[in-house]
């Protein structure tokens, strides 16, 4: 590498130094810039091939303004240092050094002489200096240089809080020799920026925020990289900004040179560039508007669809629909919590009528919440979730599910853990033999994960902290982009969640969190199926409180979530009456019941019972049939057992009592095995029941109580015109004995 050295006269060095300590150091970067466009910007180093302007990163040079080593480096190919701007534009621009101070000449004071064209050897540069060949990767194109007077194709002023102009920034295209610009590998002008104050190159020494008078008069702002972005926002009647320089200007290192003052109080949303840098510089932006007492700050979630270096202007050309965009990014905004807010006043914050509470089946699971559906194994949650997505997804009206009308229809997404895409499609065929699916008003769409290369996990612990799953984040981002989405399912829980959630209340509040969230940003009940402990069978639930009690894990799962509901399966007893009072035969896993065990606003919180349906599987709420079986014809029913029980017993010699030890009624459907019809039906019946349905019957005149002996007392019990009453009953141990009625 060549180093064009300057004078070696005192005269030279103090020119030099006089150019260095006089001229900005931000007009000296600005030179720097100018020269070289092949460099690169890495934090606080330039780096280039060489002082000739080649491409490359052997040459490292500080632009660090704060640092006493300013604007100097070292080549590590050719161990050359360089030191200085007078140095380097000597070496770039193959300039003397009269040609540097009289670039720099409006910086040098009244005082300032010109120097001679070379004041030792005035001819060196004619007789002994070659020219010096500037080496440029043909595929680049040389910027241009650019003073105050260059033709611009964009101009933006940055102003204060009362309108004055602190700086002002112009673009520039690049362009071909043709005058053609240049576009970069996305198809994007390659373009430069220089800023001017007062009509001269320069950076304010506190560089500000764009459109600052708009920002003090908003409640929310909008941060894009770059003022065409902000500008473009502008126009919508929104706030936008941006910092000034972009991405190449703004580090970590120094932030300090900034002002985000203007954000103190604001509700700020952060719209990045889509691409490496532009996240990296809104990741800066982010932390800084905390630092200044934003209200709230929320990082935009770019839809996974667009392409590299997508921006806010990008969006508005292609016709994106840029309000429901923040729309949706504003409802992730956590505000601060401070009581001197007045708006948290109940003279302020609840005004007018509050808002109705919306359902998305009446009574009984609303929406926009998370809600958990808990059963224990084999109950048949997935058949049932799937039946309701399903009925949402149809649009159709008088449609019952858990018990309660659809009344709100819209898309539905089912995350399928467990279940196959084969298996899906069966219970889906039994629910819908007909294939009514092909009409659907709206859209019902199923990730059988199984078949998608495994489950993902929806939150996941690292480092003590619980964030969301990376691949759920992106299916996430497709979600928000869904419109009109009203259910989402998720079955079950614990295969999407990579923490103990059954042990640490800390994973079971974040992932309620997590529903939470979802739920306020789509609008959709948030449904996840969940399981309930296991129980004894001679210790069955009866009451919603005990379902609520034996759902898994921490109470926080339950605690987090607006809405619970569970379904439970109910002793064999009450399973064998209620197949008998519908007429159906009875089987195993059957019969249960089911409620709402937890809600935050006005539910029907009456148990529901449910009969599996035996064609599809799916658990029907049978209750209005069950209860308009009368009382009067469930006492009817149970009198004819009784008396068909005592008639048989009659007929066999083995004559019962009302209460005898061993030939009491009571005793005997209690301990016989039910071989007889009349058994199995009394079985489970309370003794004082029992009693009075014989009371009942003798009341009736349909049964008598005789004698077995003569004398002895009147104590069994014999139909109306049998054996007994007509004195030919025969003892089954005994033979014939005389009896009287």
């Amino acid at each position: 590498m060549q180093i064009v050295r300057g004078s070696n006269s005192k005269y030279g060095k103090d020119v030099a130094q006089r150019i260095s300590e006089s001229v900005p150091r931000t007009a000296q970067l600005q030179a720097l810039f100018d020269t070289y466009p092949n460099g690169v910007r890495h934090g606080g180093t330039f780096l280039l091939g060489s002082l000739q302007g080649e491409a490359g990163q052997s040459l490292k040079i500080n632009i660090d303004v704060n640092s006493p080593w300013f604007l100097s480096g070292k080549d590590f190919e050719s161990g050359d240092g360089i030191g200085g701007i007078t140095k380097v534009l000597m070496a770039g621009r193959n300039w003397t050094m009269k040609d540097v101070a009289d670039h720099f000449h409006d910086y040098m004071g009244q005082d300032y002489v010109a120097p001679p064209e070379n004041p030792i050897k005035p001819h060196l540069a004619e007789v002994q200096q070659p020219p010096v060949e500037v080496k440029r990767p043909e595929q680049v194109v040389p910027k241009r240089v650019i003073t105050y007077d260059t033709p611009y194709d964009g101009e933006y002023d940055y102003l204060s809080g009362d309108g004055e102009v602190l700086c002002t920034v112009r673009k520039y295209y690049d362009r071909e020799e043709t005058g053609e610009i240049v576009l970069d590998n996305a198809g994007k002008p390659k373009k430069q920026f220089r800023q001017f104050i007062n009509e001269r190159a320069g950076i304010p020494e506190i560089r500000p925020l764009y459109n600052i008078p708009n920002i003090l008069s908003s409640d929310t702002v909008i941060w894009v990289e770059g003022e065409k972005c902000a500008d473009a926002l502008n126009m919508f009647g929104l706030t936008a900004t941006c910092t000034l320089g972009g991405a190449g200007m703004l580090t970590d290192r120094v932030t300090e040179k900034f002002d985000f003052t203007p954000f103190k109080d604001k509700n700020v949303l952060v719209w990045p560039d889509n691409d490496a840098a532009g996240k990296k510089l809104a990741a800066i932006v982010e932390n800084q508007a905390r630092l200044a007492g934003a209200l709230s700050v929320t990082m935009m979630k770019i839809p996974a669809d667009k392409p590299e270096k997508w921006d806010a202007a990008d969006a508005i050309d292609e016709g994106f629909d840029v309000g429901r965009f923040i729309k949706l990014s504003q409802t992730k905004i956590k505000k601060a919590i401070s009581l001197l807010d007045d708006s948290l006043l109940i003279s302020k914050m609840f005004q007018g009528r509050a808002p109705e509470q919306k359902f998305l089946i009446s009574d009984t699971i609303p929406l926009s919440v998370p809600v958990v559906f808990a059963a224990a194994g084999d109950s048949g949650k997935g058949m049932m979730t799937l039946d309701l997505a399903m009925k949402v997804a149809s649009g159709a009206s008088m449609q019952r599910s858990f018990g309660g009308l659809v009344s709100h229809f819209g898309k539905a997404i089912i995350l399928s853990a467990e279940d196959d895409k084969d298996e899906i499609h069966r219970r889906i065929e039994r629910l819908d033999p007909h294939n009514n699916r092909r009409h659907y008003d709206h859209e019902l769409r199923i990730l059988p994960l199984p078949n998608l290369g495994g489950v993902f996990p929806m939150m996941q612990k690292i480092d003590n902290t619980y964030v969301m799953g990376a691949e759920f984040e992106r299916i996430y981002d497709q979600i928000l982009d869904m419109d009109n989405l009203v259910l989402l399912i998720v079955d079950p829980m614990a295969s999407f969640v990579h923490a103990d959630i059954n042990a640490d209340p800390a994973a079971g509040a974040a992932f309620m969190g997590l529903l939470a969230q979802i739920a306020t940003e789509t609008g959709a009940t948030v449904m996840v199926n969940h399981h309930m402990a296991k129980i004894r069978d001679n210790d069955p639930i009866t009451t919603p409180e005990q379902a609520r009690n034996l759902i898994r894990g921490t109470s926080a799962i339950v605690d987090g979530v607006r809405c619970a509901f569970s379904v439970w399966q109910v002793d064999e007893k009450t399973a064998r009456e209620r197949c008998k009072d519908l007429n159906i035969p009875y089987a195993r896993n059957t019969v249960f019941d089911g409620a709402v065990v937890k809600s935050n606003g006005p539910a029907n919180r009456e148990i529901r019972k449910f009969i599996r349906n035996s064609d599809t599987g799916l658990l029907e709420d049978r209750s209005e049939d069950i209860s308009s079986l009368s009382t009067s014809d469930r006492f009817a029913e149970r009198k004819r057992h009784v008396l068909d029980l005592i008639q048989l017993r009659e007929y066999q010699g083995l004559a019962l009592t009302t209460s005898g030890r061993n030939d009491g009624i009571f005793e005997i459907i209690r301990t016989l095995p039910p071989i007889e019809l009349s058994v199995a039906a009394l079985k489970g019946i309370g003794e004082t029941t029992i009693k009075n349905t014989v009371t009942a019957l003798l009341e009736s005149g349909q049964i008598g109580k005789y004698r077995k002996t003569a004398g002895g007392p009147l104590n069994l019990l014999g139909v109306t015109g049998g054996p007994l009453d007509t004195c030919s009953y025969v003892a089954h141990s005994s033979g014939a004995t005389d009896q009287n009625h």
